[in-house]
Order: C-alpha cells, then sequence, then structure tokens
C-alpha cells in the first residue's frame, strides 16, 4: 500500500464535504455546512493535484525534482489549510512564499551552509498559525544543515561524514521516556536541569516523575507525541522518537516546515542556479550532492507520510 492510499478517502465528494463540516463546526463557525459544500471540490483538487506533481517527481530525473515536490507540498498545504480556514486565501499576502534565499550565490557556495530567511506574510507563516499554532519570527533565518538534522533519516549519513551522532533514540512506553544519561554529558547538566530545559522548548512533565539509573533516567510527559507534533523529539517515519544531542538543534519548529523551506530553498536553486546545479550533479563537490539526494528520497514518503497523519488525526479529533 503506497502512502498515497491512505488519501483515497477523500476522492469522495460526500465524504470530503462531511469532514470539512465536521472541522468547521469543532471550530464553532457559522454556515459550516454552506462552507463545507463551498471548499469540498478545492480541497479534493489540492489533494489530486499534489499527488500529480509526486507522481511526476517520481518518474523526473533528479536535477527537476525539487521543483514538483515543493510545488506538490504547497498544494498539500493548502488542502491543510482548508481544513481550518474555510475562507482561504482571503487576500493575496497568504499567498506568497513567506519565506526568501540569496539571490546570488556567493563563491565557492556550499548548500549545507546556505540559509532561508522567514518573511512576515506568506503562505509558511499561515500555514504555521493554522496546524501548529505557531507564530514565525520575521526575519528569523535557518541554515540547511540545521534543517537537516530535523529529520532522523538523514542522521546515519550526517554521523558517515561527521563520526558524530546526531541525537538519541528515545524509548516513550505509557507516557515515560527514557534516554541515556550520556544526553545530560552532552548538555553538560543535571536531569533536572535538563528537564527545565525541555519544558522551556514546550514539553509538558511531571518533574516529579524523574528516576535515575546507572546508564538512564526517565521522566513522564504530558504532551500526546504523534507525528505531526512531535517537538521536542525528532520522529522518524518507523515510528522511533530521537532528542538532539546539541542545544543548537533544538530550532523548535516542526519537521514540515524544515521541509518546506530546504524545497524553496532547492526548488529556486534548480531554477535560477542552472550553472552551480548542473556542476552539483557532474562533479559531485563536497559532501552537498548525497545530502541533497537522500533529501529528495525521504522527502517524497516523509511529507505525505505527515500530511495524512494530520488529516487522520482530525477526522478522529472532529
Amino acid at each position: 500500500m503506497t502512502i498515497w492510499n491512505h488519501f483515497s478517502k477523500f476522492h469522495s465528494a460526500s465524504f470530503s464535504q462531511s469532514y470539512l463540516q465536521t472541522s468547521y463546526e469543532s471550530l464553532q463557525l457559522e454556515d459550516a455546512e454552506k462552507l463545507a459544500f463551498t471548499n469540498c471540490y478545492p480541497y479534493i483538487y489540492h489533494l489530486e493535484h499534489a499527488k500529480k506533481y509526486y507522481e511526476q517527481a517520481d518518474n523526473a530525473p533528479i536535477e527537476i525534482q525539487p521543483m514538483l515536490l515543493f510545488y506538490g507540498m504547497v498544494q498539500l498545504m493548502k488542502a491543510c489549510i482548508l481544513t481550518t480556514d474555510p475562507h482561504y486565501p482571503e487576500n493575496s499576502q497568504v499567498l506568497a512564499h513567506g519565506v526568501t534565499t540569496r539571490k546570488r550565490k556567493k563563491i565557492q557556495y556550499v548548500f549545507l551552509q546556505d540559509e532561508v530567511k522567514i518573511q512576515k506574510n506568506g503562505l509558511l507563516s499561515h500555514f504555521s498559525s493554522q496546524l501548529f499554532h505557531f507564530e514565525q519570527v520575521t526575519g528569523e533565518k535557518y541554515k540547511m544543515n540545521q534543517l537537516l538534522k530535523q529529520l532522523p533519516e538523514l542522521h546515519p549519513l550526517f554521523y558517515h561524514f561527521t563520526h558524530k551522532k546526531i541525537a538519541y533514540l528515545v524509548d516513550l512506553k505509557n507516557q515515560f521516556v527514557t534516554v541515556p544519561n550520556s544526553l545530560l554529558d552532552d548538555f553538560h547538566l543535571s536531569s533536572s536541569s535538563y528537564i527545565e530545559f525541555l519544558t522551556n522548548r514546550g514539553l509538558k512533565l511531571d518533574k516529579n516523575s524523574v528516576q535515575e539509573s546507572k546508564d538512564t533516567f526517565t521522566f513522564s510527559i504530558k504532551n500526546v507525541i504523534s507525528p505531526i507534533y512531535s517537538n521536542p523529539f525528532l520522529y522518524s517515519q518507523d515510528g522511533n522518537l530521537y532528542l538532539p544531542r546539541s542545544r543548537d538543534d533544538y530550532i523548535g519548529i516542526p519537521e514540515l516546515l524544515c521541509h518546506y523551506l530546504i524545497l524553496y530553498n532547492l526548488s529556486m536553486i534548480c531554477r535560477y542556479e542552472v550553472e552551480w546545479w548542473s556542476e552539483l550533479f557532474r562533479y559531485y563537490p563536497e559532501t552537498d550532492f548525497p545530502f541533497i539526494e537522500q533529501f529528495l528520497t525521504v522527502t517524497k514518503e516523509k511529507v505525505p507520510f505527515l500530511i495524512q497523519a494530520y488529516l487522520n488525526k482530525k477526522k478522529h479529533m472532529t
């Protein structure tokens, strides 16, 4: 079963209309039935359009995949927004990308060191606020290697080149989290100080639940961790959770937004930095190519996986 089979149920107009109506009613919106009727087909079309972009990316040369995957993701994001904002798009401001990057790349440009900057308005900020109640900081900058580290599927590649672990595997059972004591050593913190560190990053937990042993420490969390809402944990598609071992890697933004920012930058590069992009696939300089290649492989599956997880979670919540 491919990930896209999970979207098949939405190809029924009656199901999608009922789904949207229930979502709008849960938000206590007026005229929920009328709004659901109006948005039913746009919602379906966004999902269908996204699938076509992703299918084309599967068959396209890797050199043009970023464009197809970026615009496929944009369609998925717009479908998600319609589940919470029935009037989208209300104005042209929310249609902008909401992010920018350098127009001209520097000499000896390295993709992993490149960065993107958040803009005040646009799809990114609207998507963030609608799905995650997360307000983007205008002018905030993120480097590509910083964003790529938020994807556990790429951690083995980082280890191959740096010989350093990016994060530790977390054992989560019945809301009890167990992590190795070596994580505390990395942070140079006591267990109580590390718990405070996690609390400041949005994790709700019982500070009196901490238990320490020779090799591990355990604490109880109150958050419901899911693929789409896992912060500050990193969620792997195989269901495993990780905690970064460096403070710098707790960037506090949902993984979906990381995919969007990386894809935006790659789509701009392959369109406007043709010389550098072409040489990347001819000479394989530095370590950029392996990370770009593996990211594209991961994002083809991970973004639709995370989006369907959101839509299914919303269905159960409503």
